[in-house]
């Protein structure tokens, strides 16, 4: 057993410490998902690696598909790699599709800085996609630390949008996290994680050589892996606004999840209604709950504003006998809900391998809220 296997080890056991100090079940309501196979044209050089992964199911069919996604890959977290790139599949009905063939990369490596983040919607017949930039060429032309950028494709081309939809000049104060979108004829509405990264105030007041120390021997990753200490406080869910898909959305408020978990410091989420892309009455988040040794939870929320989390994860670790869940994505076809998920890879820590578990809707929700 190496360092980093045995950190996993003892971070896994103290965490389960917690987890019944804190009354939170260790293992998920859903079984372990299937592996999918991913096709990529640069596999040699990310390894078949996904991340941030975004599934849509379009009822009517783009291109003669009904199933869409969009990731990045990140292997042995290479931000470099991190370029959206979009893919379809099909399937029989009640079946997830477990194979992926590749359409076109959406966004190739800036000269700096890296993307990441990407999400899908379908409107008027046209399927875009938009990503985060974060520190770029681009984002500097804007003044910006961070910006959502979008396009629209179309016979395997990509069509660019002239402006950002969205923009964070703070590095340090991000409201434009996993963003998630909706359409209708009334209003479209950005959702997003709010997360606050500031430098901790305890390393701004030591000698240099003492902070360099920290840093460089990752005595913040190893408090933040025990629960000690977060790198990303959670501030919430920001929601932003817009008259247009295609125009600027401008920052509304931030609301706060309710019935989070201590140990909780939510990260990365993807949103689904229960009736396709458009907003009904109860909307569902799909919550990444910490950025580390995370479960993937469950929240709701009547009024498409003030999500609160249900008691009981979707998934765990425990559940899956692998470490490193990350960026979830899902949606509910037929009354069934599909949950797609990435995790470490057990021979390869430095892969991050996609899988999908399945789960007839109503069943889930009565056994959620037991």
């Amino acid at each position: 057993m190496d360092k980093v296997q045995l950190f996993t080890y003892f971070a896994e056991k103290y965490r389960h410490f917690l987890y019944k100090l804190y009354n939170i079940p260790t293992k998920g309501i859903m079984s372990p998902g299937t592996p999918c196979y991913v096709e990529d044209p640069e596999i040699d050089i990310t390894h078949g690696d996904v991340i941030h992964p975004c599934v849509r199911y379009i009822e009517e069919g783009f291109e003669g598909h009904k199933w869409w996604m969009v990731y990045t890959p990140l292997y042995a977290g290479k931000d470099s790699l991190e370029n959206p790139r979009l893919c379809y599949a099909d399937a029989e009905e009640e079946n997830a599709p477990t194979e992926w063939t590749f359409y076109c990369m959406i966004k190739d490596k800036p000269e700096f800085g890296y993307n990441s983040d990407p999400t899908i919607l379908f409107k008027d017949d046209n399927l875009y996609i938009f990503w985060r930039e974060c520190k770029t060429p681009k984002t500097k032309e804007l003044g910006c630390s961070h910006a959502v950028m979008g396009c629209y494709v179309k016979n395997k081309k990509v069509i660019y949008l002239e402006k950002p939809i969205m923009t964070e000049k703070d590095p340090t104060d991000d409201k434009e996290v996993c963003p998630t979108l909706f359409a209708s004829d009334e209003k479209h509405i950005a959702y997003a994680m709010h997360l606050c990264t500031p430098m901790p105030k305890f390393i701004q007041h030591l000698p240099g050589k003492i902070g360099s120390f920290i840093y460089r021997h990752h005595l913040l990753a190893i408090a933040e892996g025990f629960g000690l200490y977060d790198s990303a406080k959670s501030r919430g869910i920001a929601i932003w606004e817009s008259n247009s898909i295609e125009e600027p959305f401008y920052y509304s408020k931030t609301v706060q999840f309710g019935n989070v978990k201590k140990i909780y410091q939510p990260w990365h989420m993807d949103l689904f209604a229960e009736s396709a892309s458009s907003l009904g009455n109860k909307l569902y988040a799909i919550v990444q709950s910490s950025i580390k040794f995370a479960d993937i939870c469950l929240a709701w929320s009547d009024d498409c504003e003030h999500f609160c989390f249900f008691k009981k994860p979707l998934l765990t670790s425990q559940n899956i006998k692998m470490s490193g869940l990350y960026k979830p994505t899902g949606l509910v076809v037929n009354g069934i809900f599909y949950l797609y998920y990435t995790a470490r890879d057990s021979e390869d820590r430095h892969l991050n391998k996609l899988f999908v578990t399945s789960m007839k809707w109503n069943e889930l929700l009565n056994i959620i809220t037991k």
